[in-house]
């Protein structure tokens, strides 16, 4: 349907809007009164009332995607160098937190990071908080040290939920869990506040990128959204931010409220979809746990509130072993635990495999295609009871390397085959380059499909990495039965009677006709028809990027 009028001016007059709803809402606040309370309570926990910490972690975070991954470029940045792939890649290990898959990811990070982080940081505070100290008294009551601190902090966090976690992760939301998890209970009121703040935010940041949004029906590739959520990263952040959060509350001695506790923690949890306990089956494929993982939020939840009870009341007298000491053991056993696991994930050696030999080299990587052949990764690490559960095979764009100890899939098949190409770029600190993915294909009457992918090094002619089989056309003319096959070059369509092969040809270019085997082929545009004595058929069309 038409715009009633032009969508620049639509847009436009949206952001207009936009301003003019904040600016009469902020007016209306500081003329109420609203902000002065607010401003005063920041100026007594942070310099100048700004959280320095946070905005300095935010500017590192930018400064990684933009300036090393080369995020904003042609084809997006650099991922598969940026994984925390092994203990033998430190590279990955030390730059996987902070850095970012795309320029969604980085968005959604940084957007929590701004809902949360000042929280930590205010519950932290630039100014020592015991009574009777004064800044600059010593070090500790240093406000810029305390600023350091907190920023030492978060890369301290960062290193360890890349090194200590299992799978090879890249992105921030690691941290962004342990801002969420020190604020939910050292700030819980507070924390549940950020929390919807964040949804106000991110809705306020969509307005901003697209003031007006025109979409229709369309084909598109999508896998559920839990199934790209690195759960045991958020978990180990989350934990790592509880028990901080619960030292500094104990030792200063500033319990919040239990009640509060728990409900920010299940709210936190549940909101960050922390439930989504998942698995692979295939390389599209996946199996949610739901009811269990609900089940371990509850859970959780409810041990992070016992461990922050005002009373010391002893679980065990024999070894005086209180309750709260028990529930902060028991989520310390859980960081071990994961900490455990991580450990042969991150020493194993992963093998490129024998699908890499027919993919294109860039320095120390292999890009290729593969269709249902095992994730080398995965299946690297071998557990006799869990082995089986452990082989998933995969298909898609490949980016290998043996230096790095990376095996990814970084391109499903199903989603190269929708939009028939796509732009893979390699690199590292200081050099990058960019491999492009072509997926030449007809797809004939009946569902099937048969194609060719090649894959091109900006600057060399495209290779040739993998053929498919022939697709049958379901429609039989004339007692004929037709068949499309990838030749070189090309495609070629072969007629058959009984079985036997009665005669092949090219398929026609665009616009012009053949005849085979007693039929006659009509191509126009990208539609390929079969004509018999009146009967006219579309039999195939040819895939998108051919």
């Amino acid at each position: 349907m038409q715009l009633p009028l032009d969508e620049s001016l639509l847009e436009a007059l949206s952001l207009w809007a936009l301003a003019a709803g904040l600016a009469y809402a902020a007016y209306v606040l500081v003329r109420a009164g609203g902000l002065r309370p607010l401003t005063d309570r920041l100026r007594r926990r942070f310099v100048l009332g700004v959280p320095w910490g946070t905005l300095i972690v935010v500017l590192g975070v930018l400064g990684v995607y933009f300036l090393l991954q080369g995020g904003g470029q042609r084809g997006g940045p650099v991922v598969v160098a940026f994984r925390s792939w092994s203990f033998s890649y430190p590279f990955g290990l030390v730059l996987a937190p902070f850095s970012h898959a795309n320029e969604g990811h980085i968005t959604g990070n940084l957007l929590s990071t701004l809902a949360f982080a000042p929280v930590a940081e205010y519950a932290w505070s630039h100014y020592a908080t015991e009574r009777g100290s004064h800044s600059f008294g010593s070090w500790r009551t240093n406000p810029f040290a305390r600023i350091a601190a907190f920023v030492v902090g978060v890369f301290v966090v960062g290193v360890i939920t890349s090194v200590f976690i299992p799978g090879a992760l890249i992105g921030f939301s690691g941290v962004v869990f342990a801002f969420g998890g020190f604020a939910l209970v050292t700030k819980p009121v507070l924390a549940v506040f950020a929390l919807l703040g964040e949804r106000v935010v991110r809705l306020a940041w969509r307005a901003l990128e697209s003031p007006v949004v025109v979409t229709e029906g369309r084909q598109q590739f999508v896998t559920p959204f839990w199934a790209d959520i690195a759960v045991q990263g958020h978990a180990m952040g989350l934990l790592i931010g509880i028990l901080l959060g619960i030292y500094v509350v104990r030792r200063r001695e500033a319990w919040p409220s239990l009640r509060w506790v728990w409900f920010a923690a299940l709210v936190f949890t549940a909101t960050k979809s922390l439930y989504a306990l998942y698995w692979y089956l295939a390389s599209t494929r996946y199996v949610l746990f739901q009811a269990a993982g609900v089940a371990a939020i509850v859970v959780l939840a409810t041990v992070v509130a016992v461990a922050l009870a005002r009373s010391d009341r002893t679980l065990v007298p024999r070894i005086d072993l209180q309750r709260r000491e028990a529930a902060a053991g028991v989520l310390l056993c859980i960081v071990l635990g994961l900490a455990l696991v991580s450990v042969p994930y991150n020493a194993i050696s992963v093998s490129s495999g024998p699908e890499a030999d027919t993919g294109v080299e860039v320095r120390d990587f292999t890009v290729t295609y593969v269709e249902d052949v095992p994730d080398r990764y995965i299946s690297a690490v071998e557990i006799p009871v869990l082995r089986d559960s452990l082989q998933v095979n995969t298909s898609g764009v490949v980016v290998t390397s043996e230096d790095r100890d990376a095996w990814e899939a970084v391109v499903p098949a199903g989603r190269l085959a929708v939009r028939g190409y796509a732009i893979v770029p390699l690199g590292g600190v200081g050099w990058r380059e960019t491999v492009v993915v072509n997926r030449s294909s007809w797809n004939v009457l009946g569902g099937g499909s048969t194609y060719k992918v090649f894959v091109r090094k900006e600057g060399d002619p495209p290779k040739q990495v993998f053929t498919s089989e022939p697709a049958n056309v379901s429609a039989v003319i004339s007692n004929r039965t037709i068949q499309i096959r990838p030749v070189d070059p090309g495609f070629e369509v072969a007629v058959r009677r009984n079985g036997t092969l009665l005669a092949t040809a090219p398929i026609p270019s665009a616009g012009s006709n053949a005849s085979l085997a007693g039929l006659r082929f009509n191509r126009t545009d990208d539609t390929l028809r079969a004509l018999d004595n009146g009967t006219r058929i579309d039999i195939a069309r040819r895939g998108q990027g051919s």
